[in-house]
């Protein structure tokens, strides 16, 4: 029984994706040969398309309302932009040296 081919992971299949494009471009492979290439391409393309889809649906940040309670989910479009988490509730350790209770220290 042959062995089952595992999928290849996101960054060899982008490799695989420039080493095509490399191929293509420098002209010098008979047409049907690029063919079975530009298919390969285009099949890495879909997988990677469908892993990069995959990992946006999962980067999801909880809103909360103005009381702090979670209000839904909502997707992440610029990472860069999450907002902070709302900070826990103080128990009187205001006065805490150990920035614990800093707004904005944890992020979900």
């Amino acid at each position: 029984m042959p062995a089952k081919k595992s999928a290849p992971s996101f960054e060899s299949a982008l490799d695989r994706i420039e080493q095509i494009a490399t191929l293509m471009e420098n002209g010098e492979l008979p047409l049907e040969e690029l063919i079975v290439i530009y298919e390969e391409g285009l099949g890495l393309f879909r997988f990677c398309s469908e892993r990069l889809e995959a990992a946006e649906k999962r980067l999801q940040t909880i809103t909360r309302d103005s009381a702090g309670r979670p209000q839904g989910l909502e997707p992440v479009r610029n990472p860069g932009e999450i907002p902070p988490s709302t900070p826990p509730e103080t128990s009187g350790t205001e006065g805490d040296s150990t920035g614990a209770g800093a707004p904005g220290a944890r992020l979900f």
